[in-house]
């Protein structure tokens, strides 16, 4: 497949955004780069895609997240505020952790999942807690 008609950032160094460029996939990898022009022609039998000048980069990567955390979007914690980050943990996270099911936990996976794709995230590492939800 040959994608093209994008602004592609290619987050090399030197990081550069190119425009009138195209991505030649094959076996679900980049295969090849290069100014459209040249892809188009080189490329003709291929199945395409436009990319409307859209952006076209590489997937973000999260290195740490923790997706029970979707639970407490917005929440505040009850009482007098915390005072450091122990004290956060005492009071909100520590309970959370305890009190999710195996359920709970893959819907919230389920909920950051969705959003990461929303947002162009397609690779995450979660540290995980629930201490009943698991073995």
């Amino acid at each position: 497949m040959l994608i093209h008609n994008v602004r592609l950032v290619t987050w090399a160094r030197p990081n550069e955004i190119l425009d009138g460029w195209a991505v030649h996939l094959a076996k679900g990898r980049i295969a090849e780069i290069g100014p459209e022009v040249d892809m188009l022609r080189r490329h003709a039998g291929e199945d395409r895609l436009d990319g409307h000048g859209q952006v076209l980069m590489p997937g973000n990567i999260c290195a740490h997240t923790h997706f029970y955390g979707a639970f407490a979007r917005g929440m505040a914690i009850p009482g007098r505020p915390p005072s450091d980050f122990p004290d956060i943990l005492r009071k909100l996270w520590w309970p959370l952790d305890k009190s999710l099911t195996l359920e709970d936990v893959r819907a919230s996976a389920e909920v950051c999942l969705i959003d990461a794709i929303r947002h162009g995230t397609t690779t995450l590492i979660d540290h995980h807690a629930s201490p009943n939800a698991i073995d």
